[in-house]
């Protein structure tokens, strides 16, 4: 198979050498060329199911333990007692959401890039798959390694946090072009076929995505790397291609065979229930997406309600907690990758910043993404939009847990016409806020946003078992380095710690998570 994918690729950089790199990918996928062992195309569907985890112990080890710290879902478990609710995960689950994502992706990563000779479409799109999955792990960790990552070899120097948010935009950048030009090359030519649980092949939605991934990106490190950051969210914003601008738009994952592992987790296992959080703060908006997000409460005496369970408690029975409300999810339910409501959020804090993100104003492009929110899950925006009171979250105590809360700094939704566009007011705050709902259930993106940006303030941790001084305020910062590269890449390792500026553990901030 190897000397034939060999072959050719021969022929696929013979043509790139009488043109630019994207000049005639047809002739690289027609059917006499087509590969029939181990293509790039088969290779490629399981470097996407990593985007969003399918699997159900990866989503439940990073997307739900790690992405309950986000505020949307709340793990019901206690397991044996050391959990990131608690600030006091084991060695070995802090090390998975690092571990796994480069068991997953880079097997078949090096074998695409070994048959492309690192050229042409395919090449474009597994570095854009890798770029996005990477993005989950660099926004956990920090530092770590990227682009001197071998073949068989992962104890690699590390890049420094601004090299990897660099890389991971050139990276999207690279493949908005190779994929667009092979879209409108082609006339739609759709090479990954079915193997594509998302777009089902069309480039042309492939190539959207990572400019719209390009804008989270950059509005991620807008505060410590904002020349960087400004030039990646305007090139994103002009390319040829477009942004996921519309539901028609949305990235959504098939979970084909498999179950959504979020069902599969609250139903089947009855681990996962939904956060307090979102489920308060939607109650106080009297929010119409409650009944698509949530199911109701089957907890004694609340089951006309949604009641969310309040994460960080370490002293609970699992039986107990099965009354509170599960993600309403069926087995089928698809996984959202990335939502055109988010991209009109980004834009609306691009305009903030005074970045050319757009035609609109801030106000314009935040109604925008409410809007779309709520015609992605098909109510009515109209009374919601009229909310021009700040609401008081609050938790009630019930029969499992006597955790009562309040959170008093909220905003209205309704824009305010006298605040100036600035990221230091009001606005911002319902920017983030919105952005926050709207993309219910990225657990792992709602922790880096909080982190970056201290909106919406979440409740406290119940118990804070943390041993490195975790404060219960703000909650926990990153996630240390895998003890495996300390055992296996010593040498990096204290190099990637000196890059942090501060001690390798929970505790510490990313460079750009400094603000809350």
């Amino acid at each position: 198979m190897r000397k034939y994918l060999r072959n050719i690729t021969v022929g696929a950089a013979l043509l790139l050498l009488a043109g630019s790199c994207t000049d005639k990918f047809e002739e690289y996928n027609t059917n006499q060329y087509q590969i029939h062992d181990a293509d790039p195309a088969t290779l490629m569907k399981s470097m996407i199911e990593t985007i969003v985890n399918i699997q159900q112990n990866d989503s439940q080890m990073q997307d739900q333990m790690v992405g309950q710290l986000g505020g949307y879902l709340c793990c019901s478990n206690t397991w044996s007692g050391t959990n990131f609710s608690t600030f006091n995960q084991s060695d070995a689950w802090n090390a998975t959401p690092w571990n796994t994502p480069f068991e997953k992706i880079y097997g078949n990563f090096f074998q695409i890039q070994e048959a492309t000779n690192s050229t042409g479409h395919y090449y474009a799109f597994a570095c854009m798959i890798r770029a996005i999955t990477m993005l989950r792990v660099a926004d956990c960790y920090g530092p770590m390694p990227y682009s001197q990552v071998k073949k068989g070899n992962f104890y690699v120097s590390y890049d420094t946090q601004e090299q990897v948010y660099t890389s991971i935009l050139s990276d999207l950048a690279n493949a908005a072009d190779v994929l667009y030009n092979y879209y409108v090359e082609t006339n739609g030519n759709a090479p990954l076929g079915a193997n594509d649980p998302v777009f089902d092949g069309n480039y042309s939605g492939w190539a959207k995505l990572a400019n719209s991934m390009r804008l989270r990106v950059a509005m991620r490190i807008s505060g410590t790397w904002p020349g960087i950051a400004q030039e990646a969210a305007e090139a994103a914003v002009t390319h040829k291609a477009g942004l996921i601008e519309s539901n028609s738009d949305n990235a959504m994952l098939s979970c084909g065979t498999q179950s959504n592992p979020y069902q599969l987790a609250a139903v089947s296992w009855g681990d996962l229930r939904v956060n307090a959080n979102i489920v308060d703060y939607m109650n106080a908006y009297g929010d119409p997406r409650m009944p698509k997000f949530f199911n109701k409460s089957t907890l004694a005496g609340k089951t006309d309600k949604y009641v969310g369970m309040r994460t960080g408690d370490a002293d609970f029975k699992k039986a107990d907690a099965a009354g509170f409300s599960i993600p309403a999810y069926t087995a089928t339910s698809k996984l959202m990758v990335f939502c055109a409501a988010e991209t009109a959020f980004l834009r609306a804090e691009g305009k903030l910043r005074g970045w050319n993100v757009g035609s609109k104003t801030a106000k314009a492009y935040y109604e925008d993404g409410i809007n779309l929110s709520m015609e992605q899950y098909q109510v009515s925006a109209t009374e919601y939009m009229k909310i021009d009171e700040a609401p008081v979250v609050s938790h009630e105590s019930d029969v499992v847990q006597n955790a009562t809360a309040t959170i008093t700094n909220t905003v209205s939704v309704m824009w305010d016409d006298s605040e100036a566009d600035n990221v230091n007011g009001k606005n911002f705050q319902r920017v983030i806020t919105q952005k926050w709902i709207a993309n219910y259930p990225l657990g792992l993106e709602a922790w880096a946003e909080y982190r970056r940006t201290g909106y919406p303030e979440l409740y406290l941790c119940i118990d804070n078992l943390s041993d490195c001084g975790v404060s219960s305020q703000r909650g926990m910062r990153r996630l240390s380095f895998p003890y495996t590269e300390a055992q296996n890449n010593k040498a990096n390792y204290d190099l990637g710690v000196a890059e942090l500026g501060g001690a390798d553990n929970e505790a510490t901030d990313l460079k750009w998570a400094k603000k809350n």
